[in-house]
């Protein structure tokens, strides 16, 4: 009998507002259920979905603690979880004792799967979070199989390096929370199809939508929308046109078999060549002198 390698997924997009944490999480549960509804076991949220975009002035303060399953945020996507046995990944800020970071994390049936902590930050995003330093994969379980994830946040599309490192490990998915603003959307529009080509894996992009006002120098920033569903290819399967929605699709995790198969960029790749290029680039790069 043939194993069974189609699953539903889903992108949620919407125009989370500054520190309206109830308004935001009320219409993320509600796109969320509705994309449960209609079959999804995956269902992506925006980057800090939760807090908005502009709240540098209050970060500490909305920042989660990713441990407390208890808290205003994450019980009830807990909850909605385990009633429709699927996944949820969102991300938030989170806060240790030391550190505030931008955060991704999988939500499952049985509880809390696993996070990513951002490594490459934008603009503003290098003074008010640390950086990560990992790239996990989690594995993902179903009733007759398991999908094997990775995740980027925003501006980490662009990065051609940690998509690669995701794929060599055996990522069949990647998920994409974002915030990417309208004036750059033709780099989110390529990178997200490129990573999917290049790696050949389906890709599961979500961005906000609306605007938000700088609270360093009252610039107002007008995000990009155009969430998208991606196969190994780089085709576009489905992208959101309106400000606030979900959409579904069912893939086929064959195809990434397949696709790597006809396009056997991660079998050839030479990793061995590729560090020593990174290292003789890093002997004679003028700015790493002490």
């Amino acid at each position: 009998m043939p194993k069974d390698t189609k699953i539903k997924v889903a992108i949620v997009q919407f125009a989370p507002l500054s520190y309206q944490i109830q308004e935001n999480r009320d219409k993320a549960l509600y796109l969320t259920q509705e994309a449960l509804g209609s079959g999804a076991r995956i269902v992506l949220l925006p980057e800090l979905f939760d807090s908005g975009y502009c709240v540098e002035d209050r970060d500490k303060e909305y920042a989660l603690t990713l441990k407390d399953h208890n808290s205003f945020t994450l019980k009830p996507l807990f909850e909605l979880a385990a009633q429709y046995h699927s996944y949820i990944i969102a991300c938030s800020m989170e806060k240790t004792q030391k550190n505030i970071f931008d955060t991704a994390y999988i939500i499952g049936p049985k509880g809390f799967v696993g996070k990513y902590r951002k490594i490459y930050l934008w603009g503003n995003e290098k003074h008010r979070f640390a950086r990560g330093k990992k790239y996990p994969i989690f594995e993902l379980e179903f009733e007759s199989f398991s999908v094997r994830l990775g995740l980027q946040i925003c501006y980490e599309i662009g990065f051609t390096e940690g998509v690669r490192a995701l794929a060599l490990q055996g990522a069949e998915i990647l998920c994409c929370p974002a915030a990417f603003g309208e004036a750059r959307s033709y780099v989110w529009n390529l990178a997200t199809r490129a990573r999917a080509l290049e790696n050949g894996l389906f890709v599961l992009a979500a961005n906000r939508s609306g605007c938000e006002t700088s609270k360093l120098n009252n610039e107002k920033l007008y995000f990009a929308g155009k969430s998208k569903i991606i196969n190994p290819k780089g085709e576009v399967l489905q992208e959101i046109v309106f400000d606030e929605d979900f959409s579904c699709e069912e893939i086929d995790l064959d195809e990434v078999r397949i696709q790597r198969q006809n396009l056997p960029y991660l079998k050839d790749i030479n990793l061995n060549l590729q560090q020593k290029i990174l290292r003789q680039i890093d002997l004679f790069n003028p700015n790493n002198k002490e």
